[in-house]
């Protein structure tokens, strides 16, 4: 519709007669007429509000021109021609229908808020919008307009979304086919962790095993291949490298998940498309509750978002799209991204690189040798993209073979205690970048150490000590980045020594718990490292943790039955109950000093309330009184305990602070009841800090004029005293 063409059309008044019936229509807001316009094709309805007929006014508050497929209103309240395209449904300040409770039959009812003038105007109204009529309709004719307007609406949403999504479209239409190639290379190498030997033993050193990625079955010998549950392994049949599951142990079935990152050319940039695999692995208990489908591994995969990439002035930009169903509107496609899908740590694909960015600044990036030489670590790849951009040297160590390095690198791990640990990544050289040696980077280079393993070599370096590959490895799956254990001087034998009981002792160590909710998530992402590694970390911690009581309980560490016990966990254990014991002890001196310290203060205080009291008649050494209350020095700690323990709030922790003179602590009672627990009042800095009741209530009237009485009379004694000093200093 033309609004030009609909604005010129001449605004219809009220006549008498509306006048006169807006004054019989009570508890209702506007009236309507109707007529036709522009040929019978345009419905003009002209909506006036009752109130303003009854006082006299005959202009239109708005007017609605309606069409067979548009519907527009005009508000006549304004001088300026103003247009709303809401439905009647969404106008501010206008309903068609209250929900209104009629107590005559008790329920709620639906009461009609606009009139139509006349049976004329009704029939031009219902005739127009017979094709929209239901015989079930109780609203006549709104409920007609109502559909009549969401189909308006529907058409319109279906015009404003369409602009977007053909530009979508648009965008998406370029993007090829992903080659079968790549589907291979996920499950072969990519997905390759998820390959189980699950085994039963079936006779004493006999044991059936099937490996899940071959598919064989087989009986196998267990003094000739070790066979524990959770630990990696070689499978007897393909040679695959496997973990192995015992079969009484695995759990219904085991999700593995990894996003992959396929990068495809795409004009003067390129597209990066992830894709979610899955494979599923099912406990026979599973498989046979299964009615379809028994096999006991089930795998699939699918691409669920893509990031379109340009690098506008050498700086990359990144559109992000997501599939799923745009704007709830029906069948899933490609929508903007809106931050349902987490895929950024994911599996890069290197075959087709770096041809398929060769015409961008990623070329010499060498992140395609990064995800070759570590086909199984998930990354975030357009982390990498931008620390390479920022850092572009990080080629060289891809290239070294420093895998697990540039993985922290874009990860942004590492330290920051000095130069310890730390990338230069202003270096000129290789060596300046890793303040390495040449023997030390190749040390690095040959383990493919990390940030930690990076700062263990240049400790090693500053101390004068050498490592040699497999020693640094050994210590590190142990110790981790321990550097104190690596500057000891005092150490009894040699890190290979300890590393090696360390390994031996661990073999019937335990692990600890491994459930929960969240570890069963997180395993879904991330493979979990073997347990024989797990176990050796785990006993080296208490290893250390041991030697430190030792140092506690005054052991002779010079005896290496002492140093290096065998059955180290139960000397472990042993040797924890002796050190707790020596904390208790000590725990239990140092309460009684407290007792001590906080009975002496309480003592001095008593003296002191006596000396700032003494011209109190009937008052003790102990108390003071007034508004019916007295005021009770506590005499030891266990007093300020209890009285913390009956009112139920936390001045029995103030013990240590009372025994260091930091703070006073009194008690008010009411003065027919002297030992039962009332209010308990803190004094420092010669102030009121605190006054606190039962469960930390507030001061009723009298209690607060006890306390301010008391600081007021207080702090004027303490004045006096310094007064008279420096009077008797004078004299």
């Amino acid at each position: 519709m033309e609004k030009r063409k609909l604005s010129v059309i001449p605004r219809e008044s009220a006549d008498a007669d509306m006048l006169q019936t807006a004054h019989r229509l009570g508890g209702m807001s506007h009236m309507v007429t109707a007529r036709l316009i522009e040929n019978n094709k345009i419905l003009l309805l002209n909506f006036f509000e009752i109130e303003a007929l009854r006082e006299g006014k005959t202009e239109a508050a708005f007017r609605t021109f309606l069409s067979d497929s548009d519907y527009i209103t005009q508000d006549l309240k304004v001088s300026n021609v103003k247009w709303l395209t809401a439905a009647f449904a969404g106008m501010r300040g206008f309903c068609l229908w209250d929900h209104v409770w009629d107590p005559k039959i008790e329920k709620w009812m639906w009461k009609e808020n606009v009139f139509i003038r006349s049976a004329k105007d009704m029939k031009i109204i219902g005739d127009f919008f017979r094709d929209y009529a239901d015989s079930k309709d109780e609203g006549w004719p709104w409920s007609a307009i109502d559909r009549f307007q969401d189909k308006v609406k529907e058409k319109r949403l279906d015009a404003k979304h369409k602009k977007e999504t053909d530009v979508i479209d648009a965008v998406m239409a370029p993007i090829r086919q992903v080659p079968e190639r790549f589907f291979d290379w996920v499950w072969e190498h990519g997905m390759s962790f998820s390959r189980y030997l699950i085994y039963k033993e079936e006779e004493k050193g006999k044991a059936v095993c099937e490996c899940t990625h071959c598919k064989k079955i087989g009986v196998v010998d267990r003094k000739e291949i070790r066979l524990r549950n959770n630990e990696k392994g070689i499978c007897p049949f393909c040679g695959s490298r496997v973990t192995v599951k015992a079969r009484g142990r695995m759990p219904a079935q085991i999700f593995d998940e990894r996003w992959f990152l396929y990068v495809d050319s795409m004009g003067e940039g390129f597209v990066l498309r992830y894709f979610k695999a899955t494979r599923r692995i099912r406990n026979d208990a599973y498989i046979d509750m299964l009615i379809n489908n028994k096999d006991r591994v089930e795998q699939s995969i699918f691409e669920y978002s893509r990031v379109i990439c340009s690098f506008p002035n050498g700086k990359v930009q990144c559109v992000p799209y997501e599939w799923g169903v745009y704007k709830q509107r029906g069948l899933p496609r490609w929508c903007p991204d809106n931050g349902n899908i987490n895929c950024l740590n994911c599996i890069l694909y290197p075959e087709n690189l770096p041809q398929a960015w060769e015409h961008t600044p990623m070329k010499y990036s060498a992140l395609e040798v990064l995800s070759a030489n570590i086909p199984t670590v998930s990354l975030c790849y357009e982390n990498a993209m931008k620390k390479y951009l920022k850092f572009p040297k990080l080629e060289w160590l891809c290239k070294m073979g420093l895998n697990n390095l540039v993985k922290n690198i874009i990860n942004d791990y590492g330290y920051s205690n000095g130069v310890t640990g730390k990338v230069n990544y202003s270096g000129g050289t290789i060596y300046e970048i890793l303040g390495l040696t040449k023997i030390n980077t190749r040390i690095l280079q040959a383990m493919d150490g990390d940030h930690n393993a990076l700062r263990l070599l240049q400790v090693s370096q500053q101390i004068g000590f050498q490592f040699k590959p497999e020693r640094l490895r050994e210590y590190y799956e142990t110790f981790g980045c321990n550097t104190e254990l690596l500057k000891q001087a005092n150490r009894k034998v040699s890190l290979h020594k300890l590393v090696k009981y360390i390994t031996k002792e661990s073999e019937r160590y335990p692990l600890g718990s491994q459930g929960g909710c969240w570890q069963y998530s997180y395993m879904r992402y991330t493979e979990r490292e073997d347990p024989r590694v797990e176990r050796k970390r785990n006993m080296a911690k208490d290893w250390l943790e041991y030697l430190g009581w030792c140092k506690a309980l005054k052991y002779d560490l010079d005896n290496m039955f002492i140093y290096m016990p065998t059955n180290f966990k139960k000397v472990h254990d042993r040797t924890a109950e002796e050190y707790q014991a020596l904390q208790d002890k000590k725990a239990a001196a140092e309460k009684k000093r407290q007792e001590d310290m906080a009975r002496k203060h309480m003592e001095q205080t008593r003296k002191a309330m006596e000396a700032l009291f003494k011209k109190n008649e009937e008052m003790d050494a102990f108390s003071i009184k007034g508004f019916g209350l007295v005021l009770v020095v506590p005499r030891n700690g266990e007093e300020i305990k209890t009285e913390g323990a009956t009112l139920h709030h936390c001045v029995g922790g103030y013990v240590e602070r009372v025994a260091k003179g930091e703070t006073s602590i009194y008690f008010i009672r009411k003065a027919e009841a002297p030992e039962t627990p009332y209010f308990t009042m803190e004094y420092r800095d010669n102030h009121v800090t605190q006054c606190r009741g039962y469960k930390n209530c507030g001061m009723p009237p009298k209690v607060e004029a006890f306390v301010k009485v008391f600081e007021k009379k207080l702090q004027d004694s303490m004045r006096q005293e310094k007064s008279e000093k420096k009077h008797r200093k004078a004299g």
